[in-house]
Parts: structure tokens; sequence; C-alpha cells
């Protein structure tokens, strides 16, 4: 079957603004891989009222689309002078096609041999695909970045999209899509960054396939995989019935150091020892455990609302996500961000049940830890 690259479409997904343009333009860029790439562009439904001069930035530009007496439409210059000759055009030419997201990231995904994440995406410029596993519940993140012309992503953009801090597979459409800053950091945690336009090929009927075999491609990310397989406890810390997710757990802090656990065929009494999250110097609570109660006595929405103390709160996350998964071995992220309430919101059922008096006096006393 043959097969070819696409680097006009991938340069494209950088260089377009909301990687929506009229048809011409589309065909104009993309040339003779229009036939084959058009399968992930769709209608908007809308149509432009102008067409891009030879020589844009001038009086007059860019041309209007007009039409004539006789019906034909038409781009002219709007300059006095006429500095661009007019063209005539179909009336499909000045639809407005967009990139076809969804169609694309499912191309990827089966490329990529992901399974796809059941969350609807909350950006169009940092979505997680899924996940690429090599056994159950040991897999990696493959997210697709497409950051556009307009505005560099910010690694708190990526956070928030769903990167943690295993290794995980970022494609980008080329190699210019991130900055080498942003590049370097990422490989410097772990992750594994791909440009689309190097390693995808397209089916004449418009599947995407990998130029090298996946497990060639993802190596080392599959590598770190089978050795996190090998040193894998043997089993979860609170056994679960196959199939039970978050939202069937519910956590009661009854004091500042018990949590009662109720789940599918489970409920017990269980302290911070008991998911790990006791220092090893001096048997105290560890910061997760803070954050763990601040999001239970929230009800399980923990809204950020000061920029100075988000890297702190993100780690904080990050180690409780950790610790919740390893102790009930569930690979699904049990604290979302949602963007909408600027907050990380637990998947599970959290309640905090301490006495009032209990659950002031530790307030004061984090306060007090915190301004030391």
């Amino acid at each position: 079957m043959t097969m070819k690259p696409l680097p006009l479409f991938w340069n494209a997904l950088d260089a377009v603004p909301g990687a929506a343009i009229d048809r011409r333009d589309w065909t104009a860029r993309l040339g003779a891989e229009f036939s084959v790439a058009q399968r992930f562009l769709r209608a908007t439904g809308r149509r432009v009222t102008a067409i891009d001069c030879p020589s844009p930035g001038g009086e007059g530009c860019p041309r209007a689309v007009i039409r004539t007496p006789g019906g034909v439409l038409r781009a002219v210059c709007r300059s006095a002078t006429g500095r661009c000759n007019p063209l005539d055009l179909q009336p499909e030419d000045t639809d407005v096609l967009q990139v076809d997201f969804v169609r694309l990231r499912q191309a990827l995904a089966a490329a990529f041999e992901v399974q796809i994440a059941a969350a609807p995406p909350t950006s169009s410029r940092v979505v997680r695909l899924g996940e690429h596993a090599i056994a159950a519940g040991v897999a990696a993140s493959v997210m697709l970045l497409v950051p556009g012309p307009i505005g560099g992503v910010q690694f708190d953009e990526l956070r928030e999209g769903g990167l943690g801090r295993e290794r995980a597979v970022l494609l980008v459409p080329t190699a210019a899509s991130l900055p080498t800053s942003l590049r370097t950091r990422l490989s410097e945690q772990g992750h594994q960054v791909l440009s689309l336009s190097d390693i995808i090929l397209i089916e004449h009927g418009g599947g995407l396939r990998l130029a090298q075999p996946v497990d060639v491609l993802l190596h080392d990310v599959r590598a770190a995989l089978e050795a996190r397989l090998g040193a894998a406890p043997a089993g979860p810390r609170v056994a679960l019935p196959p199939g039970t997710t978050w939202a069937q757990v519910m956590l009661r802090c009854t004091s500042t150091e018990t949590v009662i656990c109720t789940a599918p065929g489970v409920s017990r009494q269980m302290d911070p020892g008991e998911f790990d999250m006791r220092s090893a110097k001096n048997a105290k609570p560890v910061a997760a455990w803070t954050f763990f109660l601040l999001l239970a006595m929230n009800g399980g929405v923990l809204k950020i609302d000061s920029s100075t103390v988000a890297p702190r709160v993100r780690k904080q996350k990050e180690a409780l996500s950790r610790h919740l998964q390893d102790t009930f071995r569930m690979e699904a992220d049990p604290i979302i961000w949602d963007a909408s309430q600027q907050a990380y919101v637990a998947a599970f059922v959290a309640r905090d049940e301490r006495p009032k008096r209990e659950r002031e006096q530790w307030l004061r006393d984090l306060a007090e830890r915190r301004r030391r």
C-alpha cells in the first residue's frame, strides 16, 4: 500500500491560527498533499469575505470577495491603485475548513496503540490522547500538543492538560512547534517529544501509520515502563474488585490521622502509614497528607487562588495521586484539574468528619508551620 509523509500538513498546524482557513488557501499550502490530508479537514459552514494577496501587507489587503453582476465570485484588490490582479473563484474556494481534531486524535491513537482517554479534552492545544500500555495498569500517557502560531504553550498548561511526573509521550506537529527551552525541560524530566512530520505516514485511504514500529519509536518510554513493571509490588494495599472506579471509593477523615475507607467489598480504618504517607525520618505525615486533608475539608474541590503557591500545591497533588494509585492499584488519576473551577477535584468521595475543634486547631497549626 502506497504511503507518503505529510510535511506540509504538519507545518500548516504550526502556521495557521485556529487551524482554520479557506479551501483555496489549504490547497495552496498543501499542494499534492491536499487529496489525502483533506480527510482531516472539516467544513465549518462559514465562508471567507476576503482572500489573501500575493504580496500581503499593503494598502487594500487582503482582496475582498465580491459577486459580479454576472454572478461570478471574484477576489479584488481594495487599493485605489489595484496592486493585485483580480481572481475568479469557485464558491467552494471560500469555504472555511478547519482541522478535524477529533478524527486526527483517533487516527493518532490507533497508530500509537493508545487506549483512548474517556474524558473529553478541555483544551484544543494540549490534549491527552490516552495511554500506551505494556501491561495492565502499566502505561505512559500520550499527549498531542498543537500550540499554533499565537502564543507558545507554557509548562503549566501541559500540567493542566494531564502531564504528570511519570514519563509521557508528547506529539507535536514539527520540530519547531515547541521552543528549545521547553523541549529541553521536558527531556530532562524523562518525557519523549516526537515530531509528527518526522514519523507519520498517510495511506491513500487516509489512515495514519508510523514510519517505524511503535516499540522502536517509544523504546525509552517502554523500557521505563518495563522497569516499573519489574519493580511493582505484588498487589495493592487495599484490594478492590475488578472494574471498581474512583467514584465508588469514599474516604472519610474522622480525625487528623484517621480515615475510614469505604468501597465495594471494603470498609476499613486507615492511617497515613497505610497510604505510605509517613516520613521515614520522623514518622510524621508527609505534605501529600496535608493536601488530602485540605481536599477533604473542602468537599473534594480545592480551589487554587494564588499563583505563588501553585507549584507547591501541584507537587503535593501529584504525590497524593501517586500514593492513592499505589494504595488501590488503580491507574486513573484520582484528582483532576478542572479549569472551569480553577480547582483540583477528587474523583472519589472525600469528606471531613473531624470534630470542629480538632479541624480548627489543625488549621491553626498548619498556618503556623507555613509562617516559619
